[in-house]
């Protein structure tokens, strides 16, 4: 292992750069080579650690957030695990709007790792003022120093991917991919890695996964 040999001083060091695993048993009757990206080896334990340290240091570059601020958020876990890792951290207040189909578990380590968890029905439309977007949204007017992530709304959700993971994935297969696989989920991921390998190779074909019923299908 060549990765990280040496010590490193800051966890945040350790976003990206995340291995690229070929599977062999799965895919064992298909023709063609298949990999996985394993972004659960972010500290944070998922790919929703870009997103959250670039728009973050984004903000501060621009002096929008300074230390002792508060980071306000819409999540269903794992983009507010990420960003009450990083408050931690980077000595930030952290007020996350969640929705009740989240687990239990989740909430339970979202307010374990220090934030302030809002659960937010789920079974009402978005614009509901107790929607978890509406609370969040709320919770930022009423916060003074604080940003609000809006991560569905946010370009830099899409900027993050096509920094970082689209060339790290075109670097780990010698830009000799041809096809890439990606949840929807907000749409950051798979729309920002897309954007970088087409301006290489507009060949490669990119193949969207959403759930049953999904509104992007629609």
């Amino acid at each position: 292992m060549t990765r990280n040999k040496k010590i490193t001083q800051n966890i945040l060091d350790l976003i990206g750069q995340t291995p690229l695993l070929q599977l062999q048993t799965i895919t064992k009757d298909l023709k063609g080579s298949f990999y996985a990206k394993l972004e659960a080896f972010n500290p944070g334990h998922s790919v929703k650690d870009r997103i959250a340290i670039h728009i973050i240091e984004n903000a501060e570059k621009k002096g929008i957030l300074k230390p002792g601020d508060t980071i306000v958020e819409t999540t269903s876990g794992n983009t507010g695990f990420s960003l009450a890792m990083i408050s931690i951290i980077k000595g930030y207040k952290c007020i996350l709007a969640i929705s009740n189909k989240s687990s239990q578990d989740k909430i339970d380590m979202l307010k374990a790792m220090g934030a302030e968890v809002h659960v937010c029905p789920a079974s009402v439309p978005a614009n509901d003022p107790r929607s978890y977007y509406e609370v969040a949204k709320r919770i930022h007017k009423e916060t003074p120093g604080s940003i609000y992530i809006n991560q569905y709304f946010n370009k830099l959700n899409i900027d993050a991917h096509y920094q970082t993971t689209g060339p790290e994935i075109w670097e780990q297969t010698d830009g000799k991919i041809t096809h890439l696989v990606a949840a929807s989920g907000t749409g950051g991921t798979i729309s920002g890695v897309a954007k970088y390998l087409k301006e290489q190779n507009p060949d490669v074909k990119i193949l969207g996964v959403d759930a049953f019923g999904s509104v992007l299908k629609k």
